[in-house]
């Protein structure tokens, strides 16, 4: 195939399904699941209040949430139900997986500092992300089942793990931001062929998270005490 028959596709070409389709993804996962969706919604709200204890290990434990919940999402929506009927989907699946083991790793080898955040500032963008971005699913589908949970759905995953960048250090961070960017413009590529306009907005809130997580990173020199 010459260089001119590639440029006569455009990105619509590539995708072999609708829209109903791909939001009935989210119905059926919801559906298989049930009742462990509870289990997300626990450890979504766990997680600030593990990261704003005094002890290291709970902050520890709030990353390991955060990695398990990146690995949940990629492997159980992206491979098991998006991948097969869109194979690119797999791939960032199995690269979500890799986010996870990046924040594990992180965990045990410097990769999480000790340093205060700003912790009003902190929560009120992760509650925005975890009980505001599931639910624009719902408003293009019209059926609540669809609700895009943390841990479950890759977008709001995606987007309330861009705030974990405020808990990395130095190179760690940078390992880790292009999932989350070549994710966000990806889901935003493949919302805007399917026209599904509400969706666009998790890309963007992730975008926007992640430029949010570097600004509450906090400096050494700021936490002399």
């Amino acid at each position: 195939m010459s260089g001119a028959d590639w440029l006569s596709y455009s990105l619509q070409d590539f995708v072999m399904f609708g829209p109903q389709v791909f939001l009935r993804l989210f119905v059926r996962i919801n559906q298989d699941l049930w009742p462990w969706q509870v289990l997300a919604v626990v450890v979504a709200i766990g997680i600030p209040v593990l990261l704003f204890r005094p002890r290291q290990e709970a902050r520890r434990l709030a990353v390991g949430l955060m990695a398990v919940a990146w690995a949940a999402s990629g492997y159980g929506f992206l491979v098991g139900y998006f991948g097969p009927i869109y194979w690119p989907a797999a791939w960032f699946g199995w690269a979500f997986v890799a986010q996870g083991g990046l924040l594990a790793a992180a965990m045990f080898f410097g990769g999480v500092h000790g340093y205060r955040l700003p912790s009003d500032r902190f929560v009120v963008l992760w509650l925005i992300a975890v009980c505001g971005l599931p639910w624009w699913v719902v408003a293009e589908s019209g059926q609540w089942q669809a609700v895009a949970l943390f841990g479950v759905a890759p977008g709001t995953t995606a987007a309330a793990g861009a705030l974990v960048v405020a808990l990395m250090t130095g190179p760690w961070r940078w390992f880790y931001l292009p999932v989350t960017v070549l994710w966000s413009l990806f889901s935003a590529a493949i919302f805007w062929v399917l026209q599904t306009w509400w969706l666009l907005v998790t890309p963007l809130a992730a975008l926007l998270l992640l430029g949010a997580g570097f600004w509450l990173s906090p400096r050494p020199e700021q936490n002399l005490d």
